[in-house]
């Protein structure tokens, strides 16, 4: 009986068959970039861009949040959230202070300008994440956050347990 085939999107970049579209990394990050590109579009007449839009959005799920917690969530290096945050208070969006008790703490509230401003373009978000997902049943939206949930988990894991891996042993086998 001849070996079972792996199913193409399953093949990772070492292995043979490989096929950079199939690649589901590959596709996750070219979607990823599809949809910013699309909110991006949308966003502009609003004077919003993404980065403003995913702090308004955490913002809209928990506020007050830190500046620590939203650089966090969002994903994003503190300098460059600092600046969308200076930017965002000089466009009356947000309001910054010191938390009382740890002045090194900056909390970040949302202003009701921001929350009108928000109510707006969530309606345009929505267009564009009904777009992303049509002939996607709801099942497999679920599903899919689940896996990525668990991927996300797999790669938070110690980098280091990945780097000790030894190639060592798989070299001197293709030397002999």
């Amino acid at each position: 009986m001849a070996p079972r085939k792996k199913p193409q999107a399953t093949v990772g970049p070492a292995e043979q068959g490989f096929v950079l579209e199939d690649y589901v990394l590959y596709n996750l990050v070219r979607t990823a970039s599809t949809y910013n590109e699309e909110m991006s579009k949308a966003l502009k007449k609003f004077r919003l861009d993404t980065m403003k839009w995913r702090v308004l959005m955490l913002l809209n799920d928990k506020s007050p949040s830190s500046v620590g917690e939203l650089a966090r969530r969002s994903v994003t290096k503190m300098p460059t959230l600092t600046r969308v945050l200076i930017r965002m208070e000089d466009e009356g969006l947000i309001v910054r202070r010191a938390l009382k008790g740890d002045k090194r703490v900056v909390e970040v509230t949302m202003t009701p300008k921001a929350v009108s401003t928000l109510r707006t373009v969530q309606r345009v978000g929505q267009k564009v994440f009904e777009r992303a997902f049509e002939g996607v049943d709801a099942s497999e939206i679920a599903e899919m956050t689940g896996v990525l949930k668990r991927m996300r988990g797999n790669l938070k894991r110690s980098p280091y347990e990945a780097a000790a891996i030894d190639e060592t042993p798989k070299l001197r086998a293709r030397a002999s």
